[in-house]
């Protein structure tokens, strides 16, 4: 983790090795003759944004503060000449709960004069920024200038970026060695056939606090890491489990409170799916094990698999076979006992980065019954739009097989890169399903997205998609990512707490490891 430097006055804390000659080898021009205009430009900053920042060149490095910030690019000023054309990377931490990755390109150094003590003004433009950077950016913006002393908690690091013409061709190597996702086919809307009657969910007691999550992770050269976990993704709690021994376990304790809430008894399903990340074992399937400790003997049952993404791809194939006229009744469940598969003693650096998102897990049983809608009746599933793109697997792994997952059992992932691709890939979605239920932000009463870190939900719905924080239903914090059962979890406790009743309009949201994107609307 980077270790944010308390900003100073520009060229404070430099440091070089050999002259003073910046990246690049070259110098900008001493304008002597201007030395007055670019006085009269730095005090004209005084009323542009002012975030700090900590700019590494080839052999030296300053800090300072920004003389502004647009979604255009950022001005600086500081003691180190960087001549125009030099190519950057930004690394953006806005407050604790927006980070942001951006390419740039120096476009003017105006350097005075030898005999004024004026720093340089250095402009910087964003290169090929993205339509959701931007929105988000923008939002930053806004939030700063309301608030400016969350400035004070945010930093712009600044590298100098090897090889302009390197960074180009891996930038075309990314994107010509992945599918255009504009083109990609998604799962668009069809007949729906069903509602989902019953909600249950499963939370074990035992509750695991940050710092006990410093006792137990023992990473290479890092301490109190509860604190850094919680300052990153605003995670205060998760269960673990304690009694149970298998997802089985929790499985049956949600599946029975559905039930409950459906009224209906386990004989009367014609369909069991379960769809866990973990598995009592590899074979048979756990949902024969759900089946008997329910006692539902005239189920047909299956195990289904999409990672994190598995309940509202349950909710889907039990809405297709209800539609086909396949079964009436049907249950989805999972029991996530994940917490055997952190990793508490990560021996690399690089292998503790892995591993973060990891102390964010936590064990769970969720559940929903699902039974034939009547014609006119209002509740039901309303429309449906599901995509994948299978060349970014390699983000988030976890299993025992070597080679293709290099960590064996421990849960592993790639927490920036899974936040940058579901910013990119999940606003489409929401454009589509929105479009197919001819609902607007007005209509929808809950967005209950999977619960991912706090700085990833507000990027990637509230900044990039302008869903209000309000309509954004969110149990992270308490029980931070419960993989397969999060959502069922968090309808639940929205229902416990009177956020939803009988004909809500509810959004499912799912952004899951492989990657899978999908949306589900309907009405309770």
């Amino acid at each position: 983790m980077r270790e944010t430097k308390t900003p100073h006055t520009p060229g404070s804390n430099r440091q070089q090795s050999g002259d003073s000659e910046p990246a690049g080898g070259a110098s900008c021009p001493g304008r002597d003759e201007e030395s007055g205009s670019v006085s009269a430009a730095v005090d004209s900053f005084e009323e542009g944004l002012n975030v700090p920042f900590h700019f590494v060149l080839t052999d030296s490095h300053f800090d300072g503060s920004t003389a502004d910030l647009t979604t255009e690019g950022i001005q600086l000023v500081g003691d180190t000449a960087v001549p125009a054309g030099v190519p950057l990377e930004l690394r953006c931490s806005f407050g604790s709960t927006c980070f942001l990755n951006l390419a740039g390109q120096v476009v003017s150094c105006e350097l005075p004069g030898p005999r004024s003590n004026t720093s340089c003004i250095i402009r910087i433009k964003f290169s090929a920024i993205r339509d959701w950077e931007q929105k988000i950016l923008s939002s930053v913006i806004e939030e700063l200038h309301a608030a400016p002393d969350a400035r004070e908690h945010s930093l712009l690091e600044i590298i100098v970026a090897r090889d302009a013409l390197a960074t180009e061709a891996a930038s075309i190597a990314v994107t010509t060695s992945r599918r255009d996702t504009q083109d990609s086919p998604e799962r668009r809307s069809c007949i729906h056939a069903s509602k989902i009657v019953g909600w249950g969910s499963y939370l074990p007691e035992h509750q695991v606090s940050n710092r006990e999550i410093s006792f137990h992770a023992r990473p290479v050269g890092y301490k109190n890491v509860g604190e850094v976990v919680e300052s990153l993704t605003g995670i205060r709690n998760r269960p673990y489990v304690t009694t149970e021994r298998y997802p089985s376990d929790l499985a049956e304790r949600a599946a029975r409170q559905a039930l409950d809430h459906a009224g209906m008894h386990p004989t009367d399903l014609d369909v069991i799916i379960f769809f866990g990340i973990s598995r009592d074992f590899h074979e048979p399937a756990t949902a024969n094990v759900v089946q008997e400790k329910l006692g539902a003997t005239n189920a047909y049952v299956y195990d289904l698999a999409n990672a994190c993404n598995g309940f509202i791809t349950a909710v889907d194939t039990l809405d297709s076979m209800i539609a086909a006229g396949r079964c009436e009744n049907g249950l989805v469940v999972t029991g996530e006992l994940i917490s055997p598969y952190i990793d508490w003693e990560p021996k690399t650096k690089k292998d503790f980065k892995l591993s973060v998102f990891g102390y964010t897990i936590g064990d769970s049983g969720g559940a929903a019954v699902l039974t034939k809608v009547s014609r006119g009746e209002p509740s039901g599933i309303r429309a449906r739009w599901f995509s994948s793109d299978g060349s970014y697997w390699r983000l988030a792994l976890a299993g025992e097989l070597k080679g293709a997952n290099a960590c064996n059992k421990f849960f592993k992932s790639e927490g920036k890169e899974l936040e940058d691709t579901s910013v990119k890939l999940m606003p489409r979605g929401y454009e589509e399903v929105t479009r197919m239920l001819g609902w607007t932000i007005s209509d929808i009463d809950l967005v209950i997205p999977h619960q991912i870190p706090i700085s990833i939900l507000k990027n990637m719905y509230h900044k990039a998609l302008g869903i209000p924080m309000e309509k954004l239903y969110y149990t992270f914090p308490r029980y931070g990512n419960l993989a397969t059962a999060s959502m069922p979890v968090a309808v639940c406790d929205a229902l416990a707490h009177g956020r939803l009743k009988p004909e809500s309009k509810v959004l499912l949201a799912g952004a899951a490891a492989g990657f899978s994107a999908g949306y589900i609307g309907l009405v309770l």
